[in-house]
């Protein structure tokens, strides 16, 4: 008898026919290393060819110590970039890093790029030996630092042309540590687009009534930033919730590791219980259909449905790097935070604008009730305690009290207005200040400008209330990022 296929919504993590049986997991691209100079130099100077090669051997080399670079030795006439051509189309070459160790005419790099994609990854990196200019050395060490004008050339070409326009730069000498991170950066990014086609976000409920800048269109976020939005019933929720029940061992040792790793305060086994049930469920939510994204409704919705917060669990996906979680509906400020986390290995904090304060040029950034407890201070112990919003639950539930270490930390988050889409970026301080009592995550921020000025910029540019905040200064790769995706860049 010839089976039915059935689709997701029955076969609660079966196979079906509308749902990928295995997720797909994050991977790392495959770079082509393209290392030009020209032949008619090495009839000039004996020995030039071969330290042009050692120079270009050197930065295969520290390329390939954290990427998987392929790299088919130094093209030197046009035949041998045509070659290389067809070696990184053979290949299946993600990114292309052109590299000049002397000038070469530009229909060289051309002729390489007629064998690969149009929208094909490209880093120039206009390198010369040693950053500093030597006034003892003859023309030939001049030759081998002529490769940065051998890519504005290419590069005034490629606007000429209207074509590989995204391209990106790195600049520096080839014994640079520096360069090498610079590098890291720009392929995380390339990384990070890449693999965004390959998350898939569920959403259990909706944004919330009247928030209308975080409403958005699912052919559009997909079009411009890859995830696939998929909106899960809350039923479907509450029927893992009531499958699982309040004797799932799963639960209670989750209430037991609450109770040790963080600092309890007024709240009950049962009611602790609760929402380590949640938690639990949403868990088994994002195995069952290979989620990598979770946004949900808390308010009016699930809490009242389970009788608990959906705090312990959103934070318990955060901790076990499972995916990226925000509530309310903001799609845009999961994504986002997806992003920056794989731009800085950090959890982001989801928190809302809210206070200023002149003395210190100072806002205050509120938390949604959960938060990744590695990312908090070690100096002082992460709450749990009643939450301090009610939205449909009996008695108490749980709410996480805590704040990040003090340092670097950048705000983002994007949004689409009938003129395109906006990047936000905005890098401050995150400041050592008292602990506040009120059963609540938050940060404290010093920004660069006028803190009033600060939140009249950002009014007047018309942001969402949500700021996407992490640990770390990454506004280079959020331009970068911006440049990639065709965002239109904003900085306050």
């Amino acid at each position: 008898m010839k089976q039915t296929i059935e689709s997701f919504e029955v076969t609660k993590g079966g196979v079906s026919g509308d749902l990928l049986s295995e997720m797909r997991e994050d991977k790392k691209l495959k770079i082509g290393f393209l290392a030009f100079a020209y032949f008619e130099y090495w009839r000039m100077y004996e020995n030039l060819r071969d330290e042009v090669e050692q120079d270009m051997q050197i930065v295969a080399d520290r390329l390939s110590e954290k990427h998987d670079i392929f790299y088919p030795g130094l093209v030197e006439t046009l035949d041998g970039a045509d070659e290389a051509g067809q070696s990184f189309k053979d290949e299946q070459i993600d990114i292309l890093i052109i590299a000049e160790g002397t000038y070469v005419p530009d229909y060289f790099v051309h002729q390489t790029l007629s064998h690969l994609p149009g929208d094909i990854a490209i880093i120039c990196f206009a390198t010369s030996l040693h950053g500093a200019i030597d006034f003892k050395s003859g023309y030939d060490v001049s030759l081998r630092n002529t490769g940065l004008m051998g890519l504005i050339q290419l590069t005034g070409g490629f606007r000429k042309m209207e074509k590989f326009e995204k391209f990106e730069v790195v600049i520096g000498a080839l014994d640079d540590d520096e360069v090498y991170k610079d590098f890291d950066k720009v392929i995380q990014v390339f990384t990070t687009v890449k693999n965004l086609k390959n998350m898939t976000i569920g959403v259990v409920g909706h944004v919330f009534r009247g928030m209308y800048d975080f409403e958005y269109e699912k052919t559009a976020v997909t079009g411009k930033f890859g995830p696939h939005i998929m909106d899960i019933n809350v039923d479907h929720l509450m029927d893992i919730y009531e499958e699982n029940g309040n004797s799932d061992p799963r639960v209670i040792q989750l209430v037991e590791k609450a109770k040790s790793v963080y600092t309890v305060v007024d709240l009950k086994d049962d009611e602790i219980k609760r929402s380590a049930r949640v938690a639990i469920a949403f868990q088994d939510l994002l195995k069952r259909y290979k989620l990598k994204g979770l946004v949900v409704l808390g308010q009016h919705l699930i809490e009242a449905k389970a009788n608990a917060t959906c705090h312990l669990g959103l934070s318990e996906i955060l901790v076990a790097d499972q995916a990226a979680v925000v509530t309310e509906g903001d799609v845009l400020g999961c994504i986002m935070s997806k992003i920056v986390k794989d731009f800085t290995g950090h959890t982001p904090f989801f928190g809302e604008w809210e206070e200023i304060d002149t003395s210190m040029n100072a806002i205050m950034l509120l938390g949604h009730g959960f938060i990744d407890a590695r990312e908090c201070r070690s100096d002082r112990p992460v709450y749990i305690k009643p939450a301090c919003e009610n939205w449909g639950f009996d008695g108490n539930s749980i709410c996480f009290e805590a704040t990040y270490a003090p340092g670097s930390v950048t705000m983002t988050h994007v949004i689409q207005d009938p003129k395109g889409w906006r990047l936000l970026i905005s890098e401050g301080e995150l400041l050592d200040t008292p602990p506040l009592h009120i059963n609540e995550t938050a940060l404290i921020v010093k920004v660069s400008k006028p803190v009033k000025q600060y939140f009249e910029e950002l009014m007047h540019i018309g942001f969402s209330h949500h700021s996407i905040a992490v640990p770390g200064k990454i506004g280079k790769q959020l331009e970068c990022l911006a440049r990639q995706l065709k965002l239109e860049v904003c900085w306050i």
